[in-house]
Order: C-alpha cells, then sequence, then structure tokens
C-alpha cells in the first residue's frame, strides 16, 4: 500500500505574521503616545497655574523668616515640591515629544544626589540607601529636568517595591570611555517575567487605584532613547530589580568644585506700573502680591480683550505681564494688537509649554521676554531687572 505525504512550507507566512502583530503594536503605542500628548497639552496649563501659584507665594514668604527656622525650612520644602511639580509637567509633555528640549554638559552625580536630597526627608528615609558614585565620571549631554525625574520615578518605584529593611542602590561608574553608566538597584519583591516584559508600556501598573498612573517607567524608557542610552531592566520575584542605564559620554571630566552661588537680587530702584493679564484667578492675586511685595503697582485684567480695553481707553501700564494660554484672543492673538498699540512696552509672556509656535511669535515681536511657568519670585525678581 502506497503512501503518498505533502508537506507545505509556512516559514514566510508565519514571518509576514509576525511582522504584522510587530507594525500593529508599533501602531498601538504610536496612537497611545498621539493621545498622551493631547492630554499633556491640556494638563499643563491648568497645572502650572496651581503649581505657579503654590511657588510664587511659597518664594514670596520665605526671606520673611529667619533662615534655619522651622517656618523658613517649611517654605523650603514647599518650593522644592512645586519645583519638582513643575518638571514632573515638563516631563510629561518631554515624554510626548520624544525628545529632550534643552541640552546642556550634566554631571549625572550632581543630578543623582540633588534627587536625593529631595527625597531623603520622604520616600527615601524608609529604606536603607547605598551610593557608590565614580569620582571621575564623564559628562554627558542632555536635558536635566527630563534624566532628573527619570530617576525621582525609578527611585519611588524602587522604595515602592521595599519594606522599610530594604535597600536602595546608586551607582555611576565610566564605561569604555564612550559611556557613563548609572544602575539603580533595590531589594525588593521583584517582577515575574509577565509583569516585566509589560513594565514599560504606558499606563500599565501593578499598583491600585490612585496609586500610580503606570506612566512611570515609560517615561524612564523614553526620556533614555530620547539622549540616546540604552536601558536594561533584571528583577525576579523575591531577588529585587535592577534597572541599568547607559548613556554617550562627551570628552569632559566633571569638576569637582562648586559653582559659586547666585548674588541675592538687588532692590528695585523704581516702582513699575505693571498690567497683569492672566484668565486664572490664583495666578492673578498671587502675581500681584509678589509684585507688591517688590514695590510695584498692580492693574489685573481677565482677559486679552479686557487688556486691550485698558489701553484703548488710556491706561499706560510700564510693563505687561501676558499669560500665553487663555480663552478667546489668548496670548498669541493679543500680543500683535498690544504692540500696534504700545510698540514699545515690555512684555513677559508666561507659558507653561514652550513650543515652536510661541518661540516664533516671541521673535516676531520686540521688546518680548518669554518666562516658564512656573516660576519663583527671584526669577521674576530677575525678568523686571532687580
Amino acid at each position: 500500500m502506497a503512501t503518498i505525504a505533502q508537506g507545505l512550507d509556512i516559514t514566510n507566512r508565519k514571518l509576514a505574521d509576525e511582522e504584522k502583530s510587530r507594525l500593529q503594536t508599533q501602531l498601538a503605542h504610536s496612537q497611545t503616545l498621539d493621545s498622551l500628548g493631547l492630554l499633556a497639552g491640556g494638563v499643563a496649563h491648568d497645572m502650572n497655574n496651581v503649581l505657579g501659584a503654590i511657588l510664587g507665594m511659597a518664594t514670596a514668604n520665605l526671606e520673611a523668616h529667619p533662615e534655619g527656622s522651622p517656618t523658613y525650612l517649611a517654605f523650603e520644602i514647599i518650593i522644592k515640591a512645586a519645583e519638582r511639580g513643575g518638571k514632573m509637567v515638563k516631563s510629561l509633555l518631554n515624554f510626548a515629544r520624544q525628545d529632550p528640549v534643552e541640552v546642556s554638559e550634566l554631571d549625572m552625580n550632581a543630578i543623582l544626589l540633588e534627587e536625593v536630597r529631595i527625597l531623603e526627608r520622604t520616600t527615601l528615609s524608609k529604606v536603607l540607601l547605598k551610593m557608590d558614585m565614580a569620582s571621575e565620571l564623564r559628562r554627558i549631554r542632555g536635558d536635566a529636568s527630563a534624566l532628573s525625574h527619570a530617576f525621582m520615578n525609578l527611585c519611588i518605584n524602587s522604595v515602592d517595591a521595599m519594606s522599610e529593611k530594604g535597600t536602595l542602590t546608586l551607582r555611576t561608574r565610566n564605561v569604555d570611555n564612550n559611556w557613563i553608566e548609572v544602575v539603580v538597584e533595590d531589594t525588593g519583591v521583584g517582577m515575574p517575567k509577565d509583569i516585566l516584559e509589560k513594565a514599560m508600556v504606558p499606563f500599565f501598573t501593578t499598583k491600585g487605584v490612585g496609586k500610580g498612573t503606570g506612566l512611570g517607567l515609560s517615561m524612564v524608557y523614553s526620556a533614555v532613547k530620547a539622549h540616546n542610552g540604552q536601558l536594561d531592566i533584571q528583577s525576579e520575584p523575591g531577588k529585587g530589580t535592577q534597572v541599568r542605564l547607559r548613556f554617550p559620554a562627551s570628552d569632559t571630566i566633571l569638576q569637582t568644585a562648586e559653582s559659586p552661588a547666585t548674588p541675592p537680587p538687588k532692590p528695585s530702584i523704581m516702582a513699575l506700573k505693571v498690567l497683569v493679564v492672566d484668565d486664572d484667578e490664583l495666578i492673578r492675586y498671587t502675581i500681584q502680591s509678589m509684585l507688591k511685595s517688590m514695590g510695584h503697582r498692580v492693574t489685573l485684567a481677565t482677559s486679552g480683550e479686557d487688556a486691550l480695553e485698558k489701553l484703548e481707553a488710556g491706561f499706560q501700564p510700564d510693563l505687561i505681564f501676558l499669560d500665553m494660554n487663555m480663552p478667546g484672543l489668548g496670548g498669541a492673538g493679543t500680543l500683535p494688537r498690544l504692540r500696534a498699540l504700545c510698540p514699545t512696552l515690555p512684555v513677559l509672556l508666561a507659558t507653561g509649554r514652550v513650543d515652536q509656535a510661541t518661540l516664533n511669535l516671541v521673535a516676531a515681536h520686540p521688546y518680548v521676554t518669554l518666562m516658564s511657568k512656573p516660576f519663583t519670585m527671584k526669577e521674576l525678581q530677575k525678568h523686571l531687572g532687580h
């Protein structure tokens, strides 16, 4: 009895199916990032207004108390928290854009030490911290804010994964003169393989409702990739987690000497008439309080239209504080009309999101200075020429 066997090579079909699946995954990831970008843009303005009010009032009241006093230290913590919140909003925007915004030579040891200093009284107080920092670590080029927030996320994740007897280790070193490496290692519960594979997917989280957004590790991954770096996570249940990050090194070895302290701003020489234009009541009255404490006279406007009506009616300020994102004309619509009425009047254009359209607007109109939200009282003083 004869047996006939037939075979069909389905290798190409399997490869095609795998490629199709890969492309579908990439598309879904891209659509998630696009949605996140829209969310970030909408949230940034309102969040920066809230943080701006906190930061403004805290910095305005800080110097009214003796340095080292409990109230002074409390205001310092509030200021750091508000600044950290501002960086978090900025990091969300950076994540959506997928590229670093402010590139400079960075001392990675200093960035890590600053994160530790900020977190040591709260998050890091729960565990034992060990640091092994290379003494001649090479600099990298990158965005300090994005990387600071990435390391903050890693530290918080590590602490959340440990009991109070856990150990968090931060380590830096040079690798072959072409790279530097940063390691964040914990003795926490670790992750099984199926969780580890999803750890950097946006919005994925194993934390309970209200305890995590699922954006932490995906932000870290985005920040590393934006800096042409590499990221590797190793984790096993019961054996903790190690996150290894590598970044291209520059040719500069970091200097250990501290830079001189910034001199305090000089007192105002002349009281200014300032027109504050912002739709958010919280921001209007915060800036009013800051400016009055500097000795300036303040008039408030709730919109671009309101400000233009005041100018057309004959009001002559020395300076205008103009919010970029408002209903109606907004900053972009108000500025050209304002400039037509007052060609040389100085304008501080404030925004929580600096994009190319905003930069083009500033470049197209003279006597305009861009100011990022949130800002401290000293930053406002600097812009006013104190």
